[in-house]
């Protein structure tokens, strides 16, 4: 049986993908294109590799059968296409990085363009992906994540160590009311994180503190949160390497820390790519020499 690797190549995307439109999207072609293509793969096995349903498309036995035979013949292909294309020493595609909005705005967000301006070839995308699992779907190539993930084929780095205090504006904390002791913060008004968007409990400050704070007002990201604290709205748990550029007052932060770790993590599969290589080591590199304070003091 001759399989053409294109078929396999649309197989794998829209499996990522769970529906045949957003793989098209993905890809930059029309649904029919991914259509043709699956259901040429469907006659020559001789089966449904997909089960259609109001959920996406979900694998059938067989499409589960032949999952991880299809995922190495793409590694096969992608180590093959970067060692034919590492003839020219120019670095060439897309590489999508995938991180948490606070790290991805207040930190890679300044140091990723200078490896734009390095390395021309390359197209590099910065969304916000909160979840690791998104690797698993090939919603991003590179992820920072604050979980090391305990099962699967990744390639793992530490990347930092940081620390986060609790904050509150000057005009909320005037200096001779500023709470002495954790008891004296259930007199104030919180700020936090949405309880049900929480994707993870190492980001559960406020309960961390004192389960019976008052929270007034929450948002499912900590820039948004950042800003409600600056705007007087409440204290709240912020990284310091993002407090650090606002004027805001650390409070009991002898009682009140936190320290956390970003990891950065990519498929293993892409670890003989030249391309992937170079952006995990330049964020390595960059972010432990970019000179920002990731500890507290």
């Amino acid at each position: 049986m001759q399989f053409d690797w294109e078929d396999i190549r649309y197989f794998l995307e829209t499996e990522r993908a769970g529906r045949m439109a957003l793989a098209a999207r993905r890809m930059g072609v029309s649904h029919t294109t991914v259509a043709r293509h699956i259901d040429r793969l469907e006659r020559q096995l001789g089966a449904q590799v997909f089960e259609r349903s109001d959920e996406g498309m979900l694998l059938t036995d067989l499409g589960q059968g032949i999952l991880s035979h299809a995922r190495s013949m793409e590694q096969g292909a992608l180590a093959l296409s970067d060692r034919l294309g590492g003839k020219s020493q120019a670095l060439t595609g897309v590489v999508r990085v995938g991180a948490p909005d606070g790290f991805g705005n207040a930190v890679l967000s300044r140091i990723l363009p200078q490896l734009s301006a390095q390395e021309p070839g390359l197209t590099i995308e910065l969304v916000p992906v909160p979840r690791t699992h998104s690797l698993w779907k090939r919603d991003v190539d590179i992820a920072i994540s604050l979980d090391r993930p305990k099962t699967g084929r990744l390639m793992m780095r530490k990347l930092v160590d940081y620390d986060l205090r609790l904050y509150g504006a000057p005009a909320l904390l005037p200096e001779q009311d500023r709470p002495q002791t954790k008891e004296d913060l259930r007199d104030l008004p919180f700020v936090g994180y949405i309880d049900d968007l929480l994707y993870t409990g190492e980001l559960d400050f406020n309960r961390l503190i004192d389960p019976q704070l008052r929270v007034i007002y929450k948002a499912a990201t900590v820039k948004a949160q950042m800003d409600a604290i600056c705007a007087g709205a409440g204290l709240g748990v912020l990284p310091c390497f993002m407090a650090a550029q606002k004027d805001l007052v650390a409070v009991l932060p002898d009682e009140v820390q936190f320290n956390r770790r970003y990891w950065l993590l990519y498929p293993e599969e892409f670890r003989d790519l030249a391309r992937i290589r170079r952006v995990a080591d330049f964020i390595v590199d960059a972010v432990r020499s970019s000179g920002v304070r990731f500890t507290y003091g």
